[in-house]
């Protein structure tokens, strides 16, 4: 009987660290995208990008051009942007947000040579994730 009364209260005790733990985990994977939809990455995509060029010194000619990207869905987000620089560098921005991983990643082009690859964030919203 001890050893019955023993198994319950250890299988109890599992149970309940278990259940701490899915807890903790659904804590923290509930993060959410910034950008919740294709619109609003499409819309943030020109100035996120921007902020990040103009932080590592160099300046746009004027506000990046952004659109879709074929193939993009609901779960799936795609954006790409281009642009030059003030002293006349091509700038293309490729934006990429996938709601089911809750993952946003974007890489900067200048001039063909990757100046930011795969970062999970640009200029400001850096700065409000560390806040």
């Amino acid at each position: 009987m001890r050893k019955l009364v023993a198994a319950v209260v250890a299988l109890i005790g599992t149970v309940m660290i278990c259940a701490v733990l899915a807890g903790l985990l659904m804590i923290f994977e509930s993060e959410e995208l910034r950008h919740k939809s294709q619109t609003a990455l499409l819309a943030a995509t020109p100035t996120i990008a921007g902020d990040e060029l103009r932080s590592r010194g160099h300046y746009l000619e004027r506000p990046l051009t952004c659109w879709s990207l074929p193939g993009h869905t609901k779960r799936h987000m795609r954006v790409g942007c281009s642009g030059s620089t003030t002293d006349r560098k091509r700038v293309q921005v490729i934006g990429a947000a996938e709601d089911k991983r809750k993952e946003e990643y974007f890489t900067i082009l200048l001039n063909g040579r990757p100046l930011v690859q795969n970062a999970n964030c640009l200029g400001a919203d850096c700065r409000r994730k560390k806040d």
